[in-house]
């Protein structure tokens, strides 16, 4: 974005309404008061029960009724997960690749296909929502919303003479991406605005009204980037003004500090007078997470033996103490030390 153009976004962001031009009428939406929220909400449940009523699919059973049909797979759900961590993993390859800007923008480019996969997938197993029992209340509480909040000059906008679909439609349009979000919220004049959040007011909602999506998005990403700005292993200016280089220190963070504790609470449990000077300890679990932060509490060399230990029971079949090539070395040595103790006698 411009200057000028982040300028005119802050201004229609703080200004508490969204200006749409339809068949020759300016209409203001509005954001919702808390009883306008309500009453949508008491109309999301009673087209809900009508569904019911009239034997039409829930979302679960939509699913269910295309997995029968061979429509959709557990197969691809399984795939969203494994694209889902992918996309996790290259945000951290291009945060760890940001001094090497040829590798890092190859690694982007596999990201964007990871992302356009995931998102055709997910419309693909969304392409039957709206004909779901929640699909058709959202429908409903959003059409609720709009004849509440929606104004021609002081007065309500009759939606016997204007198209709510397309005021909808034009609406949706207006709403900001997180992308543009992230953008407004980290540059001016916007950072000037936060700045002084304590002794001016950020919007100019009329009493009793909500905030919107996107004035409650730009606070959120306002509070995010604060926090980026005040940890204690905050990242260059570059990774804050890209977003997929934040993502990827936001996910490094969360690893370390889910590491951290998982590494604590087993520490705990291992910490008693039994097995505190034991050289090996074996921990057993079945929760595939866990394991994968037992794992991780190995020393390097501690992994290497692990792995040659591993690969000489797959080859036996199954294995004896003497049969390690790390536990014939600690004999050795031994031996070794033996031999020495008696040489110097």
């Amino acid at each position: 974005m411009t200057p000028y153009e982040r300028e005119y976004f802050i201004s229609r962001l703080r200004s508490g309404f969204y200006p749409i031009k339809i068949e020759g009428f300016q209409v203001k939406v509005l954001t919702p008061t808390i009883e306008d929220e309500y009453f949508a909400n008491e109309v999301f449940f009673e087209t809900f029960d009508k569904s019911r009523q009239d034997d039409i699919m829930t979302e679960a059973e939509m699913l269910d009724w295309c997995i029968d049909r061979g429509l959709w797979s557990e197969e691809k759900d399984e795939k969203i997960k494994a694209i889902d961590k992918e996309i996790e993993k290259l945000k951290i390859e291009i945060f760890n690749a940001r001094s090497n800007i040829k590798l890092r923008e190859r690694i982007r480019l596999y990201l964007r296909a990871a992302e356009k996969a995931s998102g055709k997938l997910l419309a693909e197993k969304n392409q039957n929502f709206s004909n779901t029992c929640e699909g058709l209340a959202i429908q409903d509480k959003s059409h609720e919303l709009f004849r509440r909040c929606c104004f021609i000059g002081t007065e309500p906008v009759n939606f016997d003479e204007v198209d709510i679909n397309e005021v909808f439609y034009k609406y949706n349009k207006l709403v900001f991406s997180e992308k543009q979000l992230r953008e407004l919220a980290r540059n001016e004049p916007w950072r000037s605005v936060y700045i002084l959040k304590d002794e001016i007011k950020l919007f100019a909602n009329e009493d009793g009204r909500q905030l919107s999506l996107d004035q409650k998005g730009i606070l959120i990403w306002s509070r995010m980037y604060d926090n980026v700005q005040e940890s204690m292993e905050c990242p260059t200016d570059e990774v804050i003004n890209d977003d997929d280089m934040l993502d990827g220190w936001f996910i490094v963070q969360r690893k370390k500090q889910e590491s951290d504790k998982a590494k604590s609470e087993l520490e705990k449990r291992t910490q008693n007078s039994k097995i505190s000077n034991s050289q090996e300890i074996y921990v057993f679990t079945d929760d595939k997470k866990e394991a994968e932060t037992i794992d991780s509490m190995n020393s390097v060399g501690s992994s290497i033996i692990k792995k040659q230990r591993l690969n000489v029971i797959k080859a036996k079949g199954g294995a004896q103490d003497l049969d390690f090539q790390d536990q014939q070395l600690k004999l050795q040595n031994m031996k070794t030390e033996q031999f020495k103790g008696r040489f110097g006698r």
